[in-house]
C-alpha cells in the first residue's frame, strides 16, 4: 500500500510543480500566462482541500511513519502545498494536531540516523534530512510559519545536530554542504522572517552559533575553496550578518544561559576577525565573466563580501563603547584591516556597479527590440535554453531569445542590488571611522572609544596617523569619485533598490575631509 501511495505522491508532486512553480522570467514575458498559473495554483489547492482532513492526515502520517521514499515525497508535497496555502489552512492543521512538533522532535532521530549512516554508508537518512529541512524552510518564509517553528522548539533541535561536528569523518558518505546548507539556510530564514531583534529567536540562534563555532570558524577561514565551499561561506556569512543586526540580548540567569553567554563572548571576537579577513581574501568579481559556472561563483563572492560588510556595520552600530574595526592607514604598507581596504573596495564596487548598470540597460533594450538583432545572435541566445535551436521557427526562436535576455537581465539586476547595498555599507563604515579618527580631542582620548581590534599605538604615533590620514584622504576620495558614488545609489540602477541614505553620509564625509 505504501508503495502505491508513493507512486501517487510522485505523480501529484509532478503535477503540482508544473502548476505552482512559475519562473519569474515567464511572468515577465507573458503576464496573462502568470495569471493563468495563479488560477491553476488556487484550483489545485481547492481540489486538495476538498478531500478534507483525510488527505491531510494521510500525508502527515506518511511523513511521520512512512518508509524512506514515502517520507521524502510527503515532505516535498507538504512544502509545495504550504507554499501555495495563503490562508494557512494546512499550517493550522499541522500545529493543532501536533504534527509540526512531532516533525521537529524527530530531527533528533534524524541526527542519530545520519551518524549511523557514516558506518553503514546509508544515504537515505540524508535525503530525509534534506526534505524535512526544506519543508521547515518553506514554512519559515512567513512570519506565522516562523513563529510556529519557534514555538515548536526548532532552534534547540538544530543546536543538537551533533552530526555537524563529525563532518571531517563523513567525506566518503555525505558532502559537508549537504548537511550545512539546509541547517544554516533554515535558521537564517527564521531570523529574517521574525526579525533579528526577536529576543527568543536571537538568543536560541546564539546558542546554535556557540554549539557549532568550530564548524563556522573552519568554513570562514578555509583557504582554497571549492564551488560548494563558496555556497557554504555565503550561508554562514548570511546567518552571522542577520544575527549581528539584532544586537545584544540579555540571557536568562540559568546556569546554561550564563555558560552560553560566556562562550558567545569568547567566540564573537574570533568570528569577527574571520569576517573581517573575508574582505581581503574574497575578491569582488571582474567585468568579464565567460562561463555560467564562473558567473554563479562571482555572484556568490559578491553576496559574501556584502554579508561581511553588513556584519561590520552592525558590529559598529551595536557596540558601546565604539569598537574600531579598521586602522587609519592609507599607505602602501598598510595592513589588510585598514581604511585603505575600505576605499579600495569602494572603488571596485563603484566600477562594478557602473559596468553592470550599462550591461543591464543594454539587455533590457535588446529584449524590447529583439527584431533588430541578427539571426546568428538570436540563435546563440536561444541555444542557451533550447538545445535544438536550429529547428525552431522564427517566432519560437524570438520567444527563447527574449526569455534568455530577460534571464540575463534578472541576474544583472540581482548583482546591481548587491553592489548598491555593498556601496552603502562601505560608505557607512568609512564615515564612522573618519568621524572617529578626525573628531578626536587632541588633549584626551577619543570620544566613545572601545578597545579596537588592532593593537593600539602610542598617542604620538596615533596623532601622526591622523595627520597622514588628513593629508592623503583628498587624494583617495576626490569630489568626482564621491559624486559618482552618490549618483549610483541615487539613480536606483537596480529595480529592487530602495531609497538610499548615501548622499547624506557622503556630505558628512566631505565635511570631515574639508576640516
Amino acid at each position: 500500500m505504501q508503495q502505491a501511495r508513493a507512486h501517487l505522491y510522485a505523480a501529484l508532486l509532478y503535477c503540482l510543480k508544473m502548476a505552482v512553480s512559475v519562473d519569474t522570467d515567464d511572468v515577465k514575458m507573458a503576464p496573462t500566462l502568470a495569471q493563468g498559473y495563479q488560477l491553476v495554483d488556487t484550483d489545485c489547492l481547492a481540489v486538495l482541500c476538498s478531500y478534507g482532513d483525510i488527505f491531510i492526515e494521510s500525508l502527515c502520517k506518511d511523513a511521520s511513519k512512512g518508509h524512506g521514499v514515502t517520507k521524502i515525497l510527503s515532505f516535498s508535497l507538504l512544502s509545495i502545498i504550504l507554499g501555495a496555502d495563503s490562508y494557512q489552512t494546512w499550517l493550522r492543521h499541522l500545529t493543532n494536531k501536533g504534527y509540526l512538533k512531532h516533525f521537529i522532535e524527530s530531527v533528533g532521530a534524524d541526527n542519530h540516523a545520519l551518524i549511523a549512516g557514516l558506518s553503514t554508508h546509508n544515504i537515505k537518512p540524508l535525503f530525509i534530512y534534506e526534505a524535512k529541512l526544506a519543508f521547515f524552510t518553506q514554512l519559515a518564509q512567513t512570519e506565522v510559519g516562523s513563529h510556529a517553528l519557534l514555538e515548536a522548539g526548532l532552534l534547540p533541535r538544530l543546536t543538537e545536530l551533533t552530526i555537524l561536528h563529525q563532518l571531517s569523518t563523513s567525506s566518503e558518505v555525505y558532502k559537508q554542504s549537504q548537511l550545512v546548507l539546509p541547517a544554516f539556510t533554515l535558521l537564517t530564514s527564521v531570523l529574517t522572517s521574525l526579525g533579528a531583534q526577536h529576543a527568543v529567536a536571537n538568543r536560541q540562534a546564539s546558542h546554535f552559533v556557540c554549539s557549532h563555532s568550530e564548524l563556522i570558524s573552519s568554513i570562514l577561514k578555509e583557504g582554497q575553496r571549492s564551488d560548494e565551499g563558496y555556497h557554504e561561506l555565503r550561508a554562514v556569512t548570511s546567518l552571522l550578518a542577520v544575527l549581528k543586526s539584532g544586537g545584544k540580548h540579555d540571557f536568562d540567569k540559568s546556569a546554561e544561559d550564563v555558560a552560553i553567554s560566556i562562550q558567545l563572548a569568547s567566540t564573537s571576537s574570533q568570528l569577527q576577525r574571520h569576517m573581517l579577513n573575508i574582505l581581503s581574501t574574497v575578491q569582488l568579481p571582474g567585468k568579464t565573466i565567460k562561463a555560467e559556472t564562473d558567473q554563479t561563483i562571482q555572484t556568490l563572492k559578491l553576496q559574501i563580501v556584502t554579508n561581511a560588510t553588513t556584519y561590520c556595520c552592525s558590529a559598529m552600530g551595536t557596540s558601546n563603547p565604539l569598537h574600531i574595526l579598521f586602522s587609519p592607514d592609507l599607505g602602501l604598507k598598510s595592513g589588510s584591516q585598514s581604511l585603505e581596504l575600505l576605499i579600495t573596495l569602494l572603488q571596485k564596487a563603484a566600477d562594478g556597479c557602473s559596468h553592470h548598470a550599462d550591461t543591464y540597460r543594454q539587455l533590457l533594450h535588446k529584449a524590447m527590440h529583439v527584431n533588430q538583432m541578427s539571426t546568428e545572435e538570436q540563435r546563440e541566445l536561444a541555444a542557451q535554453i533550447c538545445t535544438e535551436s536550429d529547428k525552431l521557427s522564427v517566432s519560437q526562436r524570438t520567444k527563447y531569445t527574449v526569455l534568455r535576455l530577460e534571464q540575463l537581465a534578472d541576474q544583472k539586476d540581482l548583482e546591481l542590488s548587491l553592489y548598491t547595498q555593498l556601496l552603502e555599507n562601505l560608505v557607512f563604515l568609512l564615515w564612522r571611522h573618519l568621524d572617529y579618527y578626525l573628531s578626536v580631542d587632541s588633549e584626551a582620548s577619543p570620544r566613545h572609544v572601545g578597545e579596537p581590534l588592532y593593537k593600539k599605538s602610542t598617542q604620538a604615533s596615533a596623532n601622526d596617523n591622523v595627520r597622514l590620514l588628513l593629508r592623503d584622504l583628498p587624494i583617495h576620495l576626490t569630489d568626482a569619485f564621491l559624486k559618482k558614488v552618490v549618483d549610483i545609489c541615487t539613480n536606483k540602477t537596480s529595480s529592487s533598490v530602495a531609497s538610499s541614505f548615501t548622499s547624506a553620509v557622503v556630505r558628512r564625509i566631505r565635511q570631515l575631509i574639508s576640516v
